[in-house]
């Protein structure tokens, strides 16, 4: 070290530059001090590389005489304190900055909030202040440009640049020149052990005053608005020259702009506002001239294209999705999701927002190219995409395995893109447990939901920054239909969709009508970000009781790929009533669904047996504690009001999707998809249908004992009830579903319906004649009994034609003055009977010894 210390004052320098471009900061320049706390990274910065907090410096060789100018970029990445804050010395007599020495310093940091650039004298270890910056310029982490001049009177000025183009604007100035000799130049930084990695330095030039011969040239031009264009130049222009409207002049009659100003934070920024607007999508030209820079020089007249490109809903899409990455199957471990530009334009989404769930993320400063695609993530994942294509990273990122929405909304907040994905998506059970993303097949049916993802079949498990590897063909040709009405109060309502709808078209109020004199609405407002439904406001009340019909007027509604509306179906809606007990009643169960190529999910189908309008919202399905018989695992059917007509039928499940792809002559408009439902066991069970405080509204006890043993597997075949107004108690009311309509009847009558007749007779059998084969024709015995009293007791026995006793079909029951039980054929041990003539005998007695004894004979026969 003495060698050093003696040995650099004849080593001193002229001029200084260094931007560590060689990844070495011993030479050329040679920096001397501790430089074993300090390293060139991978972006060729100086870096402080400490691991305990402490001091340190490092020193070059450095004088002048006469006018001089420094330059360097400074970045500290925490917020300044007396403990933490660093100093750039212009001029030292010392090698060593951490002694008592003469010169100048730029402290960056001190105690306090107030935070500024201020230039100081240093004699010895006494401190003058020459100039001083703007307060809490520096208060948080930055990072900017300085450059510091003196002259040879000793005036000294301090710029900064937060550009990052050397648009550099004045800071602060002061007089002083009592040192006016030195030999070095360097860094000094004073930092705790939370810091000791966060100072960075480069680019630093010291020498003569630099003189700028060069004209300015325009670097960017951005279209901010349809009326207003922002223009950066490479360096600070002058204001004159820069805020002359006629130094610029756009094509296809835009002309000049009605004003030119520049940026007050930028001096290198010209903002253009103009009158007329510029068209979307089209290419324009404008010829910049005569904008001189600070000192003088005059710009080379130019012309250059810009495009004013706003993106419309779709432009930009929601691509691809990867909500579980784990397990590991080919690509990252991350989560991501893609977007798409589909337009032949680039794309700026500074400003968009991406909402994931609840959460919104912000982006800054990133587009995408046409046709090319952008990768979202974790700002952690970036370095894992890079082979990838494009990536722009959030400060923290996370997708729902399960499913949730995702929104991307323009800077104006209007939905460009909307997906709500569940991890019934994915259609294949070997991938939906992680490692492989979701992929859209077809990009111009945005709107297609469900019928337009699926896994990815790319061996890697997701082809992010790529074509997807479904790509393919999936058009939307179904017209879209008014699906249903919610009841929102006493003049208002919403009105659903069976698709995505054209947002636009939805907001026309003349577009609907209802009937019993309410007429058109008095707004329309498309409900976001789905645009499946729109919320409609009345003049008029709805009345209690009364059925009205919405209408939709204008045939050219259309779904968000253009195919027009039924207009032919109209939709039902009134005010709902209390629902009661038996209002409506459980009609079929699935509760052993198939084991398909796609798993099967259960269903239960609800009849309204009443004469009301009733709301699904305000109940809940459930089945029963074994133990206790309280009500468990309480599902909500409806978060959102649902009408339920009389007649109607409603098929609730968890994937509308599969019961439909498995049943084919289920109806698609009576499903009703819920988050989820009860456990129901394949053996047995109890299905409650409740509301939420849990009041009964019908219950039934379903077993695999009240299914056809005939059937060779139960699985996939639904137990369906033989008519709604008999109790639900009744075991003799549930029978399997016919195997000729697919051993279900999802949303519609069911195929073992039998309607009640009306009998004057104490016993009647119907039909006489029945075939227990599982067809859904004639498949029970129904025995229907009248009496004039009731509370009566009943045991109704059946017999072969030899007198052997077949099967107790009720024992010793208390009935009613009317109602009917089913015989299915079978004998007491679960076999079917043989075909012949069989007796019925019931017998009824009262209390006071009263007792009837009844005889009906019937022939169970077989289809030939």
């Amino acid at each position: 070290m003495l060698f050093i210390f003696f040995l650099l004052p004849s080593l001193t320098f002229a001029q200084v530059w260094d931007d560590f471009s060689d990844g070495d900061f011993t030479q050329n320049p040679s920096w001397i001090g501790d430089v074993e706390n300090f390293v060139v990274n991978d972006d060729f910065h100086l870096q402080l590389n400490d691991l305990e907090a402490g001091e340190s410096a490092l020193t070059t060789a450095f004088s002048f005489q006469g006018d001089a100018e420094w330059r360097f970029w400074i970045k500290q990445s925490f917020s300044p304190s007396s403990n933490n804050f660093g100093r750039f010395y212009l001029m030292a007599d010392q090698v060593d900055l951490k002694g008592s020495l003469n010169g100048y310093f730029l402290q960056m940091g001190e105690s306090g909030t107030a935070d500024a650039i201020e230039l100081f004298r240093q004699n010895g270890d006494e401190l003058t202040s020459i100039c001083r910056g703007t307060d809490e310029l520096i208060a948080s982490s930055f990072e900017l440009g300085l450059r510091v001049r003196k002259d040879a009177q000793g005036y000294w000025t301090i710029e900064i640049d937060q550009s990052g183009i050397g648009a550099y604007q004045l800071e602060a100035s002061g007089l002083d020149d009592e040192i006016s000799n030195a030999s070095f130049l360097g860094l000094f930084c004073k930092y705790t052990a939370s810091n000791a990695d966060r100072f960075y330095l480069d680019n630093i030039y010291a020498g003569p005053f630099v003189v700028d011969e060069q004209a300015p040239q325009v670097q960017t031009i951005i279209v901010n608005s349809a009326t207003n264009l922002e223009i950066v130049f490479d360096e600070a222009v002058e204001v004159s020259s820069a805020e002359n409207r006629m130094h610029y002049f756009v094509s296809n009659q835009i002309a000049y702009p009605l004003l030119a100003k520049t940026d007050p934070e930028n001096p290198a920024q010209v903002n253009l506002s103009f009158e007329r607007s510029f068209p979307n999508g089209e290419e324009l030209s404008i010829h910049i001239e005569n904008v001189a820079d600070l000192t003088e020089n005059v710009m080379v007249p130019m012309d250059t294209a810009f495009v004013f490109f706003t993106p419309a809903v779709h432009d930009v899409l929601i691509n691809e999705i990867m909500a579980d990455p784990t397990p590991q199957v080919g690509l990252p471990e991350w989560e991501y999701v893609e977007l798409f530009n589909r337009t032949s334009l680039p794309v700026n989404l500074s400003g968009w927002k991406l909402k994931i769930g609840n959460s919104e993320k912000d982006f800054e400063a990133v587009s995408i190219a046409p046709g090319d695609f952008l990768i979202l993530g974790d700002e952690d994942a970036a370095g894992s995409f890079t082979f990838s294509g494009s990536f722009y990273g959030f400060s923290s990122f996370a997708l729902t395995n399960a499913g949730q929405s995702l929104v991307l909304l323009n800077a104006e907040g209007a939905v460009i893109s909307f997906v709500e994905y569940t991890d019934e998506w994915y259609r294949d059970s070997n991938k939906d447990d992680g490692g492989w993303a979701l992929e859209q097949i077809d990009p111009a049916n945005p709107c297609g939901g469900s019928q337009n993802w699926m896994a990815s079949i790319n061996s890697n498990g997701g082809t992010p920054g790529q074509v997807n590897s479904v790509d393919g063909d999936n058009p939307d040709t179904s017209a879209p239909f008014a699906q249903r009405i919610e009841i929102t109060g006493p003049s208002s309502l919403i009105l659903h969709f069976s698709e995505s709808m054209d947002s636009s078209l939805l907001a026309i109020p003349g577009a609907y009508q209802v009937s019993g004199g309410i007429g058109n609405p008095l707004s329309a407002k498309p409900i976001a970000p789905g645009y499946q439904s729109v919320d409609l406001l009345f003049s008029a009340m709805f009345e209690n009781e009364r059925v009205y019909t919405l209408t939709i007027l204008d045939a050219n509604f259309a779904d968000c790929a253009g195919n027009a509306i039924d207009t032919t179906i109209q939709v039902s809606f009134g005010l709902p009533e209390t629902v009661a007990e038996n209002d409506i009643v459980i009609n079929e169960v699935l509760f052993n669904p198939k084991d398909d190529i796609v798993a099967g999910v259960d269903f239960v189908e609800i009849y309204n047996r009443s004469q009301k309008i009733l709301d699904l919202k305000y109940l809940i399905l459930a089945n029963e504690d074994e133990d206790t018989g309280e009500l468990s695992s309480p599902k909500e059917i409806s978060e959102e009001g649902f009408l339920f007509f009389p007649g109607e039928y409603r098929v609730l499940t968890t994937d509308p999707a599969v019961v439909q792809a498995q049943y084919a002559n289920a109806r698609p408009g009576a499903f009703l998809k819920m988050p989820g439902l009860p456990t129901y066991a394949n053996s047995e069970g109890v299905v409650v249908l409740a509301t939420k405080g849990f009041e009964h509204i019908d219950r039934v006890r379903y077993s695999e004992d009240m299914q056809n043993p005939l059937l060779t597997s139960f699985d996939g075949v639904s137990l369906e009830r033989l008519h709604y107004d008999r109790p639900s108690s009744d075991s003799t009311n549930w029978l399997s579903a016919a195997g000729d309509v697919g051993y279900a009847t999802p949303g519609y009558q069911n195929s073992q319906f039998g309607a009640l007749i009306e009998t004057e007779d104490a016993i009647t059998i119907d039909p006489e004649i029945f075939s227990p084969d599982g067809d859904g024709n004639n498949d029970v015995l129904n025995i229907y009994y009248r009496f004039d009293a009731g509370g009566q007791n009943c045991t109704i026995k059946i017999y072969d034609s030899r007198g052997r006793q077949v099967r107790t079909l009720v024992n010793n029951e208390t009935i009613g003055t009317e109602g009917l039980f089913s015989w299915d054929g079978l004998s007491d041990d679960h076999q079917k009977s043989a075909i012949g003539i069989y007796v019925i005998f019931v017998e009824v007695w009262d209390y006071d010894g009263h007792r009837q004894q009844l005889k009906k004979s019937a022939v169970l026969a077989t289809r030939l």
